[in-house]
């Protein structure tokens, strides 16, 4: 199975020697079929600061996590390895995994799923920077909102909270899911309490059923990115009609 990975340096980096063990386990877990535990080595390998894992890895990542019943480990795992390898051979049937796994989760957040955004702005002497949060809770057909913003969480210049429709959610989160920057991946950053000016932070979380994706940036494309999609999900709780 070692011969299937990447070719490693002569002088591995700092984990690189760990990593390389971790898909190798994952490799051959997966091989025999043992497709949780070969869950376990992929995130074991894809744990930060690591760097991004091949192609392959993703492939098997995408396969073991859909075989094992986990459709949004294997939805984002797949629609990352189709992203790297668009020509792919087998990409007709990764397509149909990919399918299966976006309708499981589309079924499964009816019932069961959360959105979560957390998006500051730190303070500098002229701003005094404002923090949002929009918390959205589907559960058996019904779905709550809480959202608010402003400087002080304490005493917010915005808030909501209430009951909206099931259908507007749900286009929400079909919305999220086949947002590409929900997909990427970029190396972990570090909040840096000297970085000069104004920064910022936001984090985003998909949660179906027992499963979770979170996204999170500082600073940069990532950081602006993210921003931008977290602001969708703002001004959709601060527009959705409340249910009578």
């Amino acid at each position: 199975m070692l011969a299937a990975l990447p070719a490693r340096a002569e002088v591995p980096e700092p984990g690189e020697r760990e990593r390389q063990w971790d898909l190798a386990r994952a490799y051959a877990r997966f091989e025999a079929g043992r497709f949780e535990q070969a869950l376990a080595g992929f995130e074991a390998a894809a744990r930060p600061p690591a760097p991004a894992l091949p192609a392959e890895a993703l492939r098997r990542w995408g396969v073991a996590a859909s075989e094992a019943g986990w459709p949004l480990a294997a939805y984002v795992r797949l629609s990352q390895y189709v992203a790297v390898e668009p020509e792919a051979v087998d990409r007709d049937a990764i397509a149909r995994r990919i399918a299966r796994a976006r309708e499981a989760l589309l079924e499964t957040a009816a019932r069961q799923s959360r959105i979560i955004v957390l998006a500051e702005t730190r303070p500098s002497w002229d701003v005094p920077g404002e923090r949002q949060v929009v918390r959205l809770v589907g559960r058996n057909g019904r779905v709550s909102v809480e959202a608010l913003a402003g400087s002080r969480a304490a005493s917010p210049s915005w808030e909501r909270a209430g009951e909206i429709g099931g259908e507007a959610y749900m286009a929400l989160v079909a919305r999220l899911l086949d947002a590409p920057t929900w997909l990427e991946d970029w190396p972990r950053q570090e909040w840096d309490p000297n970085e000069p000016g104004p920064g910022g932070a936001v984090v985003l979380r998909l949660v179906v059923g027992e499963e979770e994706h979170v996204r999170q940036a500082l600073r940069g494309e990532p950081y602006e990115t993210l921003r931008g999609l977290a602001a969708m999900i703002m001004e959709f709780a601060v527009t959705v009609r409340a249910t009578p």
